[in-house]
């Protein structure tokens, strides 16, 4: 059974009166309005439990700024809609740094060869790369793995590995090589 708005506005009262019952009660009156919500808005379930939390926990905060002559639903789903919207642009703001940071590690690349490994090496399951880089000695993998697959600066890899940043240049560089190399033989070849 549903409860009124009214009933709806004096459960509001009893939450804001401190009332831990009331807002379990608001709650479970209101929850499957805002699931639906989200299941046809979300692409995944997992956006959907956190968006949920995210909404429940808004309307907690907010709860003093209803206006009780309004319905709860249509301020509750108000919420709902600004969550997803939120968590929409948030994620597309984590997709555009990633692309930014894939095309910063492009263009840094010296060389076609570079560029071959920078993209492999962003995959991070190409099979193709991970023979190559099992090729080469342990030093010269930990570089790599550290640079351009985990993405540490120079600086960043010096500190894992307790050597100078002069001598993360050289590593880098002596497995750059030997990767160009093998990349070559591997062109070559086709």
């Amino acid at each position: 059974m549903h409860l009124s708005e009214q009933d709806l506005a004096a459960t509001v009262q009893a939450v804001l009166a401190g009332e831990q019952a009331a807002f379990e009660k608001l709650y479970s009156e209101t929850v499957s309005g805002v699931y639906r919500t989200l299941y046809f808005l979300c692409q995944s379930e997992s956006d959907v439990e956190d968006i949920a939390q995210t909404v429940y926990l808004e309307l907690y905060r907010n709860l003093d700024k209803y206006d009780l002559s309004k319905s709860l639903h249509s301020w509750l789903y108000g919420i709902t809609i600004r969550q997803i919207q939120g968590h929409k642009r948030k994620q597309w703001r984590e997709q555009r740094k990633l692309q930014k940071e894939q095309q910063m590690h492009l263009s840094t690349a010296s060389s076609v060869e570079d560029t071959v490994i920078v993209q492999l090496s962003m995959e991070q399951d190409d099979e193709a790369v991970f023979q190559k880089m099992n090729g080469l000695p342990d030093k010269l993998k930990q570089v790599l793995v550290l640079r351009y697959i985990n993405e540490l600066s120079q600086q960043e890899v010096a500190e894992v590995l307790n050597i100078p940043v002069g001598t993360v240049k050289s590593r880098l560089n002596q497995a750059l090589l030997r990767m160009r190399k093998s990349i070559r033989r591997e062109y070559d070849a086709q």
